[in-house]
């Protein structure tokens, strides 16, 4: 019963929600699953994607690894390839019309934290959410997919602390046990900007929605499969969304982080999330985390978009 009571949740608030703005914030440059996540929101025809913007997934491997995937890390700027395939998405969908601009190449103050007198990263995309969230009408929400650090959006909240109320965010990270209520910082997404992450936890009055990798790693693609499907589609995105399963050694199988939170937006009676208080050093107030998502129908509704098309 309680799970039930948790969809009708969902569904409620995010009916309204695809009717309005969002905004998808990617390290697209990462790994694969942004692709597929883009390509799902950006082939939904009702979905009003306002803007596409890009991410940095700077890490501590870049500065001891020679290779990140297919990119050399010797003067590597992450943002950039998440810029560049973003825009090669937008082409490729014939979406190029949509704004994308440019994410923060670094993250939110200093490598020991963030505290008042810190540096904000500054970058077109910062300019660009605040600009939108300042035209959102009064009582009204846009909604920001974050499928990597959270910098775009802690930065525009730093500058611009009064739109708090214009937006919802939802965001991929962190690993999180409901059976005790804990959770755990220790994942790629959060150690890429884990002041952005904290400064976003903290804020009260934030409408903070997220998808936990403890809950998304049930959604697994197959390569075979995967691959036979694409090969049958008449798109010009298949080529790149094929392509980069090599480009990322993706192996016989990955598990489609960005596309489960994603698909959890925009079809909300697929996954179930209930109101959990934030990490104890993030005070004592509460946020939404999905804990139940559907893998098969998921699925199933990624591919139906792409065939659609």
């Amino acid at each position: 019963m309680r799970h039930l009571q948790v969809v009708c949740l969902c569904f409620v608030c995010l009916s309204g929600m695809v009717r309005a703005q969002i905004v998808v914030d990617a390290d697209t440059g990462n790994e694969m699953d942004d692709l597929y996540a883009l390509t799902r929101i950006l082939l939904d025809p009702e979905a009003k994607v306002a803007a596409v913007i890009s991410s940095h997934f700077n890490n501590s491997q870049l500065l001891t690894d020679s290779v990140w995937h297919i990119y050399e890390t010797r003067d590597i700027r992450t943002v950039d390839i998440s810029q560049e395939l973003n825009e090669n998405i937008l082409l490729s969908l014939g979406k190029y019309a949509i704004p994308h601009p440019k994410g923060a190449d670094r993250m939110l103050g200093y490598a020991w934290g963030f505290y008042e007198g810190a540096p904000v990263p500054e970058a077109p995309a910062i300019d660009f959410l605040i600009e939108l969230a300042g035209n959102v009408p009064e009582g009204e929400k846009m909604t920001i997919a974050v499928l990597g650090p959270l910098t775009n959006v802690a930065a525009m909240l730093e500058l611009r602390p009064d739109l708090v109320d214009k937006i919802r965010v939802y965001f991929l990270g962190m690993s999180f046990d409901p059976s005790n209520g804990v959770w755990n910082k220790n994942e790629f997404n959060a150690r890429n900007d884990l002041n952005a992450l904290d400064q976003l936890l903290s804020n009260a009055a934030l409408e903070f929605y997220i998808m936990p990798i403890s809950t998304a790693r049930r959604f697994r693609f197959e390569r075979e499969a995967t691959m036979k499907i694409l090969s049958a589609l008449d798109l010009r995105i298949t080529g790149l969304l094929q392509r980069r399963w090599e480009e990322v050694h993706a192996g016989s199988s990955w598990i489609m982080w960005d596309l489960a939170l994603i698909e959890a937006i925009l079809q909300p009676g697929l996954a179930g999330y209930s109101a959990w208080a934030v990490p104890p050093e993030n005070g004592s107030h509460k946020v939404y985390v999905y804990t139940h998502i559907d893998t098969e129908e998921m699925k199933e509704d990624f591919w139906r978009i792409l065939s659609d098309n």
